[in-house]
């Protein structure tokens, strides 16, 4: 109704997270770049919080355009309400690594440990986005995140981890 009377072409208000529509507010521009950062320079770990409907998904959505999938691997967690192996297992599988599916967790992070040097060799960073993180109940998967950190060189991490959330998201970190 209101594209016809205002001349545009598509819904612009769907209740869906298109960065096409985002409105770039200060703090936008902030996330997205801060985010950028992490990624580009191997920054290991990155955590974006905010209330809900702030737009954390949508800058998320924005950072996986923003990256050239010729330089960067990017697995998106969407629900990482799971026991900690079978969130080891969604990112194997988000990283399209076959052979995941029912696979004992010492296979699981040998496949990970695979994929990040692989993807090293051909000159790409891996990315690992988890959003909605502050729905993660059990502890051990937070410490199964965080041991992910350890697949890393001398001079830099071999994946970089971000973790998006609501405020919750940081009380559960500390």
């Amino acid at each position: 109704m209101y594209e016809k009377y205002w001349g545009l072409k598509e819904k612009p208000f769907e209740n869906t997270p298109d960065p096409r529509f985002l409105y770039f507010s200060h703090e936008h521009l902030e996330a997205i770049s801060r985010l950028t950062y992490a990624v580009e320079q191997r920054k290991g770990a990155a955590l974006l919080t905010g209330d809900y409907g702030c737009g954390k998904t949508v800058i998320s959505r924005l950072l996986i355009e923003k990256l050239p999938s010729e330089k960067y691997e990017i697995g998106l967690v969407t629900n990482p309400l799971l026991s900690p192996t079978d969130l080891l297992r969604e990112i194997c599988f988000q990283l399209n690594i076959k052979g995941s599916i029912k696979a004992p967790k010492t296979q699981l992070l040998q496949n990970l440990n695979e994929c990040f040097y692989k993807n090293m060799n051909k000159n790409k960073d891996t990315v690992i986005i988890i959003d909605e993180a502050q729905a993660i109940r059990n502890p051990i998967s937070f410490e199964e995140l965080r041991l992910l950190l350890n697949f890393q060189l001398n001079d830099k991490f071999l994946m970089t981890l971000i973790l998006i959330g609501q405020p919750e998201l940081r009380e559960k970190i500390n």
